[in-house]
């Protein structure tokens, strides 16, 4: 159920719901009475709207792990690759890779990067199965076998559906001594991490895709109201809810 009421929230909801709300407010007290709900719900629409706030906010969690370094691996031990996942669409006419969500399909190339990095390593992919068919955690094994893994290295969990079952699920088939890289988004690889370390392992951190990519030229300050400020902005504040969630 919270997994539902956190993916249906979003600020464009809110808004609409708000304005809709102080419009029909309108019709019972005069506009000098709610005056003050106005001013501040279009102050906190300018705050989430422009892309100032929303992209600092972002930016600053996004780089609260440090990007994968090889050099801080130790290269004799089995390092599980565990690539989380993002959504499939089940096309039997594309290759795996095209099936794939551009979002999994990424974290799944930072996996097999990593992987050619490092002499042993196993990689690991999960996600459940969708209508009954097969599994997304099956597809992204294909998908790897794809891009030159061999199928020996890797390992399926096809049962989770968010990310606290895919921290369980390898917990209950590997145990909590295997050397883990958890390969995700930079956004979400906080919340990966603390749902690591609750099962007793510590996890190396490989974000694969950020929101926020600044280059030298870019300007950083306020811009015109935009819907991608906004979705800037739902995404952080949706990742913070779960984060919370889960570390209860």
């Amino acid at each position: 159920m919270f997994n539902i009421l956190s993916e249906s929230l979003h600020l464009t909801n809110f808004f609409i719901v708000s304005v809709l709300f102080l419009i029909v407010l309108t019709r019972c007290y005069t506009f000098k009475k709610i005056k003050n709900f106005w001013i501040i719900l279009s102050v906190f629409f300018l705050v989430t709207s422009t892309y100032y706030v929303p992209s600092q906010l972002v930016a600053a969690y996004e780089s609260k792990i440090a990007n994968y370094n090889p050099d801080i691996v130790n290269k004799n031990k089995t390092h599980y690759l565990h690539v989380l996942g993002a959504g499939y669409s089940l096309d039997p006419n594309l290759p795996a890779t095209s099936q794939l969500s551009p979002t999994t399909l990424a974290r799944l190339v930072e996996g097999i990067r990593i992987a050619r990095q490092l002499p042993n390593y196993k990689i690991i992919t999960s996600g459940y199965y969708n209508y009954g068919l097969e599994s997304q955690a099956s597809v992204a094994r294909r998908a790897a076998i794809e891009l030159g893994i061999p199928s020996e290295q890797i390992k399926q969990l096809e049962t989770p559906s968010n990310t606290a079952e895919e921290v369980a699920v390898f917990v209950d088939q590997f145990g909590t001594q295997k050397k883990v890289i958890v390969v995700t988004d930079a956004l979400h690889l906080p919340r990966a991490i603390m749902l690591y370390q609750k099962a007793g392992i510590t996890a190396i951190g490989a974000p694969a895709t950020f929101q926020v990519k600044k280059e030298p030229n870019d300007y950083n300050g306020f811009t015109f109201p935009s819907y991608r400020s906004v979705s800037l902005m739902n995404a952080y504040l949706r990742e913070r809810l779960k984060y919370w969630k889960d570390s209860l």
